[in-house]
């Protein structure tokens, strides 16, 4: 695969995670809480990625070490299901965009994390970048204007860097991971390792949930397809012959199009301040590629010049 590619696919996975609010808008006017639908997610992954890949490619399904178990709980348990209670937990201690900003300091562990393990160089445009995309992202959070939902504490921040650190796990052991593993056999042991570690939280939520209604389904299907399932396959395809730290960047235009599909069906308001962050986003994603070495990436990760 080209970096080109590798690019685009990290790009469009990003981008389908970027989608996941219409579909828990959907999911939350049927009375679903938040810590079901992140259950949906991956159970519902899970399932779906099991059957097809037992239809398809069942040799996938087989470790090639029983210790490699350990790399799946590291994306699963660790990194997913602490992001998913971390991450909800701080939006209700510090509110949504205080929330969002904080998630995004993820791309600066993963460039320090990416160092330590695989000896990625931290190069100025990637400083450059990092600064870019963290201020792009403050300034589309609406916290340059101050948003009144904002309310920093001590316990909330440290929550929000709880949820970038562990988000940031997902690209750094992903990546691992993709090593030894297709994205598809990666992808749905991530799925399933998260799963069961979120089941606790889900069987002492008391909220019950209206499976029966057909709306539910539809939202349910969505969201298992569309930016869990085609989301996590796509940029584990991209993450396997892209550097972490420039993938955790790239992978910021999610923010992007949560925003757009914000204003365009949900009635939130752009104004110059998210305007200025999406510029700031879309040129650290863009410098990111362009200081890229050109060259090609065989299937085992390695690069030939």
């Amino acid at each position: 695969m080209t970096q080109a590619r590798a690019y685009l696919h990290v790009t469009l996975g990003a981008a389908l995670w970027g989608c996941v609010g219409i579909f828990v808008n959907g999911l939350s006017t049927h009375g679903a809480s938040a810590i079901q639908i992140a259950s949906l997610r991956m159970a519902g992954g899970t399932v779906v990625l099991l059957v097809w890949m037992m239809r398809t490619a069942p040799h996938q399904l087989k470790l090639r070490r029983p210790a490699d178990v350990r790399l799946f709980i590291l994306t699963g348990a660790v990194s997913i299901a602490v992001f998913q209670w971390s991450y909800l937990s701080a939006i209700r201690a510090v509110g949504m965009s205080a929330a969002v900003v904080l998630l995004y300091t993820s791309p600066g562990f993963v460039v320090i994390f990416a160092r330590l393990l695989f000896g990625e160089r931290i190069t100025t445009a990637k400083i450059v970048c990092l600064l870019a995309m963290f201020l792009g992202v403050v300034a589309v959070s609406g916290m340059l204007g101050g948003d009144p939902g904002t309310r920093l504490t001590v316990r909330g921040t440290l929550l929000g860097l709880l949820a970038g650190l562990s988000f940031s796990l997902y690209t750094v052991v992903g990546k691992y991971a993709l090593q030894r593993y297709g994205a598809q056999t990666v992808t749905v042991y991530t799925f399933a390792a998260a799963a069961l570690a979120l089941t606790p939280a889900v069987l002492i939520d008391p909220t019950p949930f209206p499976w029966i209604s057909l709306p539910v389904l539809f939202w349910a299907a969505g969201i298992i397809a569309v930016p869990t399932v085609g989301a996590y396959m796509v940029y584990a395809m991209g993450l396997a012959h892209v550097e972490s730290g420039r993938a955790a960047i790239v992978g910021t235009v999610e923010v992007l199009v949560a925003v757009v599909i914000g204003v365009l069906f949900f009635g939130d308001h752009a104004g110059v301040s998210q305007l200025t962050g999406t510029v700031l986003i879309v040129a650290a994603a863009l410098g990111v590629r362009a200081s890229a070495p050109i060259s090609r990436i065989s299937p085992t990760g390695l690069r030939r010049r």
